[in-house]
């Protein structure tokens, strides 16, 4: 497999994935073609077809949630676990970001990174931002590849007032937010690669339906660790 890496400095890695729920599998310089034995971005739709009518009310469905949207009442959401080490803290207005690019997705999948900061100890990463889909991403229904145009002077502004890079978040479209083996073991290599310069990186999946049901999965990767799937603190 071929590996391609770029300092924080730079941007970060391309990091592409393929199948619904099939996580985060290899980095790529530039956006490209897949050939895994999948059907490409550019044929992903292939074998299937959706009648105007029903595209319509996709639309339509859409464009209601959107307008719902900035009505929604979401809280912050805490991810942890009994005799766990860590704890994830995701603000709403990080939920309303992915849940809003999820809607402008569709029947696609989308993702981006997150931004915020740690606790002095490393034990609490505190979420504050998900960032829209880099314009270079190539997406399909059940392939997503992220881009890095932007990142760089987005991270470089963060960086100015405390916040920086924390980990990776995709949706998973009428899916389960659960991670799958492909996406711990990217997330692995994402603590192991000090171009990252980020030791316990954050995995947020979100699956379902955001103009409906939909739920969140938060997962943490400490270096030379195992991966610690955590749940929702019900308050």
């Amino acid at each position: 497999t071929e590996i391609y890496t770029l300092s924080l400095h730079d941007a970060l890695p391309i990091l592409s994935t393929k199948a619904s729920g099939a996580g985060i599998l290899y980095f790529r310089p530039v956006p490209m073609t897949y050939n895994y034995g999948r059907p490409s971005v550019q044929n992903s739709f292939a074998g299937w077809s959706v009648r105007q009518g029903e595209s319509m009310n996709i639309l339509s469905r859409c464009l209601m949630a959107l307008l719902r949207e900035s009505r929604m009442s979401i809280k912050d959401v805490t991810f942890s676990r009994e005799g766990a080490l860590y704890t994830v803290v995701i603000s709403s207005s990080t939920i309303k970001q992915m849940v809003s690019e999820c809607l402008k997705a569709g029947v696609n999948e989308t993702g981006g990174i997150l931004i915020g900061s740690y606790s002095e100890d490393s034990s609490k990463a505190m979420i504050v931002e998900a960032t829209t889909r880099p314009t270079d991403s190539l997406a399909g229904r059940t392939t997503f590849q992220r881009g890095v145009r932007g990142l760089r002077p987005l991270l470089h502004a963060r960086w100015k007032t405390g916040l920086y890079y924390v980990g990776e978040w995709h949706f998973h479209p009428g899916g389960s937010p659960e991670p799958s083996g492909d996406d711990f073991r990217s997330m692995i290599s994402i603590a192991a690669n000090p171009d990252y310069q980020c030791l316990e990186p954050v995995m947020i999946i979100l699956g379902g339906d955001p103009a409906g049901s939909y739920s969140l999965s938060a997962s943490v990767f400490p270096r030379g660790d195992a991966p610690i799937r955590l749940r929702e603190v019900l308050i």
